[in-house]
């Protein structure tokens, strides 16, 4: 304990100067928007770069499960096209581009929860892209930079998606309630459907962001509250969003076609 006194003595004008330059650099960052811009920039990278780098070192330990994931997609398409149909949950693709990408950064302990993924500007990743996985939708770029990506996830209170149940094509609002991470709910279906447990869920491809009948999960349980014309459903998630690791970036080629009409009736 003396000699940490007696060097903070023998030391006090060097760090005196040390405190007042950090503090003269924290007040020309926080108050220049320039600075600030920079600084962010600068820092959101060199984070995105450690997160890159600490997901390929946490893959080298998960090749197997990765190799397992693989698999399983390549023998879900197969099936398709031996079947002779359509690749329903990538459908139409003449419509639509797919762009494969990594996570870096993920989260689901928040209420609105976002994810980093390794493609960005330089890839052609826009804002509004969609981003699925083999077993559904993960969510919906809100950012870009030239190397990355964010996306509102899934499991964020302000993301609503609009689905469909396969077997009667009746649509309707998915969204999370902050809760359990496997659940969701989707709303505004009619109470003249008739839904049973257990029935799957799709895309409704009703916006220019998802391709339709992507899956997304099955009816789980369901309720139609007390003077009210709509379902309240609950859908269990293919997907463990908190495990992802390989995803695909949607874009829809029309899209900015399609927004540009749509506005004409605004």
């Amino acid at each position: 304990m003396r000699k940490i006194i007696d060097f903070l003595i023998k030391n006090v004008h060097s760090l005196t100067f040390i405190i007042l330059i950090l503090f003269s650099i924290t007040q020309i960052i926080n108050k220049n928007y320039y600075h600030n811009s920079k600084f962010n920039f600068f820092s959101n990278s060199l984070v995105n770069s450690i997160n890159q780098s600490k997901q390929s070192f946490n893959e080298y330990f998960e090749l197997k499960k990765i190799n397992e994931s693989l698999i399983s997609e390549n023998n879900f398409l197969r099936n398709k096209y031996s079947e002779n149909i359509e690749v329903d949950s990538f459908v139409p693709i003449n419509n639509y581009l797919f762009e494969s990408a990594k996570v870096i950064s993920n989260n689901i302990k928040f209420s609105k929860n976002f994810i980093t993924i390794n493609k960005g500007k330089e890839d052609g990743v826009e804002i509004d892209d969609g981003v699925v996985s083999n077993k559904g939708v993960i969510g919906i770029v809100n950012n870009t930079s030239e190397k990355f990506s964010t996306l509102i996830s899934i499991l964020n209170t302000d993301l609503i998606i609009n689905a469909k149940i396969k077997r009667t094509n009746h649509f309707g609002s998915l969204n999370w309630d902050a809760n359990d991470t496997q659940l969701l709910t989707l709303y505004d279906v009619p109470k003249n459907a008739k839904i049973k447990i257990n029935d799957t869920i799709e895309t409704g491809g009703m916006s220019s962001i998802f391709p339709k009948d992507i899956p997304l999960g099955i009816i789980e349980n369901f309720i139609l509250p007390a003077a009210s014309n709509y379902y309240e459903i609950s859908i269990r998630l293919f997907e463990d969003i908190g495990s992802i690791q390989n995803v695909y970036v949607v874009k829809n080629k029309f899209r900015n076609e399609i927004n540009e009409l749509e506005k004409n009736n605004e």
